[in-house]
């Protein structure tokens, strides 16, 4: 139990961020923490490097492909 409640601390102390996690899909940041759902479209979307993604601002996940729970809900640009 201590172990838990120390874990936890210390992960709030680096910002999310998670040293050796394979929830994380090579990233330095908790994925929920960048992944956003948009309420228009029921999709959820994150903000991606633009030279490694053909230079597209945001990656957008089909509807039902990640959960929105627990998401922030961030209207996003295509629906604004």
């Amino acid at each position: 139990m201590q172990w838990v409640l120390e874990t936890k601390e210390k992960n709030e102390r680096y910002a999310g961020r998670i040293l050796k996690n394979k929830e994380m899909r090579g990233r330095k940041l908790v994925v929920d923490k960048l992944v956003k759902a948009c309420p228009t479209c029921k999709r959820t979307y994150e903000k991606v490097n633009m030279g490694n993604h053909c230079g597209k601002r945001y990656m957008y996940y089909k509807k039902g492909q990640i959960p929105t729970y627990g998401k922030e809900k961030v209207v996003c640009e295509l629906c604004q």
